[in-house]
């Protein structure tokens, strides 16, 4: 399973790493980026509405085992 992360720097500001809440998870790393690029877009049009500087962002998935999968 995959889950999303975010990085979100704002000016200023330390770097923020965000994930999903409640946490979902993807069945493949595809879908989960695909994910991960609408997630980080919408958080930085919201930041920008706000009015606060978005200074650079990334995001990626990341595996995660999950006990039933073991």
């Amino acid at each position: 399973m995959w889950k999303v992360l975010v990085a979100i720097c704002l000016m200023g500001q330390p770097c923020t790493l965000f994930e999903e809440d409640p946490m979902k998870y993807y069945h493949t790393e595809e879908e989960c980026m695909i994910a991960a690029d609408k997630k980080a877009k919408g958080m930085m049009d919201t930041f920008a509405k706000y009015g606060y500087y978005v200074d650079s962002e990334a995001h990626s998935c990341q595996f995660i085992v999950l006990k039933n999968e073991a």
